[in-house]
């Protein structure tokens, strides 16, 4: 007898998720920093790019400690957390942010995180958002989240570099 799949559930954050999360966001993100190091040659990033991972790791441990700033959904399959999504609202300005998120790699591509980006513009329309953005590198590695984005609606954007070199 086969397994039954569950349909994906998106859910709150809950403090017991944050090692999953970590987990999710290194192994998301592995591809992405190996890519910025290949871009910007090893003599550069062995300084600029020394502590990018645990940087990252203490971004998503902030947002995760910080409710009144921060929503931060999972997304599970087969009751497990396999992606998450965090997002802010500026109700001055009615603009929503979609901030750092992830699918573990062993689930993408499966339309996780279509669910997730759906999920958060409806709770950045429910609370009165008129514009809603989400960053992302320009770089091969982020491909699939352009992609991604793109197919959640995402299509006006403003490109930008970032430029490194020796001193």
């Amino acid at each position: 007898m086969m397994p039954t799949m569950t349909t994906p559930r998106i859910r709150p954050f809950e403090p017991s998720d944050l090692p999953q999360l970590q987990r999710i966001r290194a192994a998301a993100f592995a591809p992405v920093f190996a890519s910025f190091r290949r871009i910007v040659g090893a003599d550069i990033a062995a300084v600029a790019l020394m502590t990018a991972e645990q940087e990252q790791a203490d971004l998503l441990d902030r947002i995760c400690g910080a409710p009144n700033e921060h929503e931060m959904y999972v997304i599970e399959h087969d009751g497990a957390p396999v992606g998450f999504c965090a997002l802010s609202m500026n109700v001055a300005t009615k603009v929503g942010e979609i901030g750092l998120n992830a699918v573990h790699p062993d689930h993408q591509g499966r339309g996780l995180a279509a669910l997730m980006y759906a999920h958060a513009l409806t709770r950045m329309r429910a609370a009165g958002m008129k514009v809603a953005t989400v960053g992302t590198g320009a770089d091969d590695s982020h491909a699939p989240a352009r992609r991604a984005y793109a197919k959640a609606g995402f299509d006006a954007g403003i490109p930008s570099i970032y430029y490194y070199r020796m001193l």
